[in-house]
């Protein structure tokens, strides 16, 4: 969002990454503003530091806590305006203003939680790693720049944020740790998420050409056919087994649908919440494997029937079938 330039949208998704519901109102600073100016930042909430640890200028975004906050999960939290001044320049290093961003946001996010540590400057950098950021900021924390002069070549690197490159590195690595146990879970519900996507593929095209058989036959009756098949034909003439399929080819796409949002590697850590993620998981592979099955027996029912039908279809008809579903896949 950001390399589109669409600013207010990059930081809009990142309050919401965090959990917090708010609106943003986002404001820009010029990029030739002066300390003490009226349009510049009024505040310096947000450290630099060079790479012997001294703190630099050259704020780059500011995150105003209103008073007034509501409280977080209550009705008055949704949609409260945030306002959000950043620089004109912000597009320069876009991983480090994520960084920076997720910083600001977080302290709204303990302000509206009332937590002591709201002011913290330590605790606050910790928020976003726990919430979900931490490979994020590691891209955007540190910024090099490189000036030649002449023969000579200087590398000045400058480090954003409040924790040393330890501190941050430990935080960063006890969360992945946290995390490490549900990542085969995960990999095999992604895996078996991808297979059912085939799966529905192939029972709801079988399903449409059983159909197209099952119409052609009625508008073309053969005049000759095998005793089982002809009442195989009965039957599917005395019970609408296209719609029962249909309906439970729709049931496993709903199991799908329901399971899809939490598809994806957990990246959050909450202490609270780890035996939750893990019974999550574990319920979540159940529904799978069980549509899974599901879908392997619509396939053999469809497939059957769609080949004993196919025995009595006019070939030309099956070629024009054919290509039809080729083109609509």
């Amino acid at each position: 969002l950001l390399r589109n330039r669409d600013t207010e949208g990059c930081v809009q998704e990142i309050a919401t990454r965090l959990g917090l519901p708010v609106r943003i109102s986002l404001s820009y600073v010029p990029k030739d503003f002066r300390p003490g100016t009226s349009n510049g930042f009024r505040t310096a909430a947000l450290a630099q530091t060079d790479w012997s640890g001294h703190g630099i200028g050259g704020i780059t975004a500011q995150v105003s806590v209103p008073q007034s906050l509501p409280m977080f999960g209550t009705s008055g939290l949704q949609g409260f305006p945030i306002r959000v001044r950043v620089s004109e320049s912000c597009y320069a290093h876009p991983d480090t203003f994520v960084a920076i961003m997720a910083h600001e946001l977080s302290h709204v996010l303990l302000a509206s939680l009332w937590s002591p540590h709201k002011d913290s400057e330590l605790y606050t950098d910790l928020v976003p790693i726990v919430l979900g950021f931490r490979d994020a900021v590691r891209r955007g924390r540190k910024t090099i720049n490189v000036a030649t002069s002449g023969s000579t070549t200087t590398r000045r690197s400058t480090t954003y944020g409040y924790l040393t490159d330890a501190q941050f590195d430990f935080a960063c690595n006890y969360v992945t740790g946290i995390l490490e146990p549900y990542q085969s879970d995960n990999r095999r519900l992604l895996s078996l998420m991808w297979q059912l996507q085939v799966k529905l593929r192939n029972a709801t095209s079988s399903l449409a050409t059983f159909r197209d058989y099952f119409r052609y036959l009625d508008a073309h009756p053969p005049k000759r056919m095998t005793k089982e098949h002809a009442e195989r034909a009965v039957q599917l003439h005395g019970h609408d087994h296209g719609l029962e399929w249909e309906n439970r080819i729709t049931a496993v796409r709903n199991s799908m649908e329901s399971v899809e949002p939490f598809a994806r590697a957990p990246i959050h850590y909450r202490a609270s919440a780890s035996e939750h993620l893990g019974a999550r998981l574990r319920a979540d592979l159940s529904v799978l494997e069980a549509a899974s099955e599901e879908l392997d027996n619509l396939i053999e029912a469809i497939g059957k029937d769609e080949r004993i039908l196919g025995k009595y279809v006019n070939v030309g008809f099956i070629r024009r079938l054919w290509r039809t579903l080729w083109r609509r896949s």
